[in-house]
């Protein structure tokens, strides 16, 4: 029976750990207990490195699951050789540390059938804590394309979006820059002419392991944020990029003025509580601030050595 969608899984942060072992079995009960009930293909794509590393009791918790070694070791190279593989002709790609909610198929499945000219629809990202800085920091990192309700954006989940898949092997993700370049593949679909939709119901809650995870990510982010506007110059504000050092300040103010935007539009989709905002505030500046050094790599053309994500 052909699939109606593929959901392939990767894992992109702590893999090869038992660490991320935990976060992807979650992953996988969670797609277990999913309520929908058309034929789904399941994909957990896998470096043919970790192939005598991964543990047996991980390939029986999703039924129907089918592990796939490839010679690929990024998490980008491994989601683009899923793409190649899949039956269906629409193709989910998550994330091993993100745990979708129960409707997350049937809502992923529903966008694209109410929204046929849709090329790829993302959903939202939460991290799961009462804590209102941790789902502050889950805003502040995963709600850059949330419009608070359904509707078209501008951008792509990296870790929780589906594409129709001939969009995916037109435009694949972009293995260059690391895990958070995906604007390079928002890009190149907004070019080519393709929609890009928001479905708040594909929601998913992401592992969170605190402030190392957290600068990791500020790691990249800051070294992507140069990146890509280096490899495309079409991007917008990339003349910015050029301008050496001085492009530091000059991004990291950008980026908070867009973070203290998202706060203030989408803190009660977060679970914040509406007098949690200046301190909000505050953690967007210190966020942005650890991107620095990862700017700084960037604009002297390194390479990030140290980070848990592939």
């Amino acid at each position: 029976m052909v699939p109606i969608v593929t959901v392939v899984i990767v894992s992109d942060y702590s893999s090869g750990e038992e660490k991320g072992w935990d976060d992807l079995r979650e992953t996988l009960k969670s797609l277990a207990r999913q309520n929908f009930e058309e034929p789904v293909e399941y994909l957990l794509m896998e470096s043919s490195a970790f192939a005598s590393r991964i543990p047996v009791d991980l390939m029986q918790v999703l039924p129907g699951l089918r592990v796939v070694f490839a010679d690929a070791r990024s998490s980008y190279a491994l989601k683009n050789e899923g793409a190649k593989i899949a039956q269906a002709d629409i193709v989910g790609v998550l994330d091993g540390d993100c745990a979708p909610a129960p409707g997350w198929l049937h809502h992923l499945v529903a966008a694209f059938r109410d929204h046929p000219e849709a090329a790829v629809v993302s959903g939202r990202t939460i991290y799961d804590s009462h804590d209102p800085r941790v789902r502050a920091i889950g805003l502040l990192s995963r709600g850059y394309l949330d419009r608070g309700q359904a509707g078209w954006t501008d951008a792509i989940a990296n870790n929780n979006a589906a594409f129709r898949r001939e969009a995916l092997l037109a435009h694949r993700f972009f293995d260059d820059v690391g895990p958070f370049g995906g604007k390079l593949q928002g890009e190149s679909m907004r070019r080519a002419g393709l929609k890009m939709y928001f479905e708040p119901g594909m929601l998913v809650t992401h592992a969170y392991e605190g402030w190392s995870m957290e600068r990791d990510i500020r790691l990249n982010t800051g070294y992507a944020t140069i990146m890509v506007r280096r490899i495309d110059s079409r991007i917008a504000f990339s003349w910015m990029a050029s301008l050496g050092y001085l492009a530091v300040p000059l991004f990291v103010a950008a980026r908070t003025a867009c973070s203290f935007w998202a706060l203030a539009k989408l803190w009660r989709y977060y679970g914040l509580p509406w007098h949690f905002l200046p301190s909000g505030f505050a953690l967007a500046i210190g966020l942005h601030l650890m991107e620095i050094p990862g700017m700084v790599v960037a604009l002297r053309g390194g390479r990030l050595a140290e980070t848990a994500y592939r």
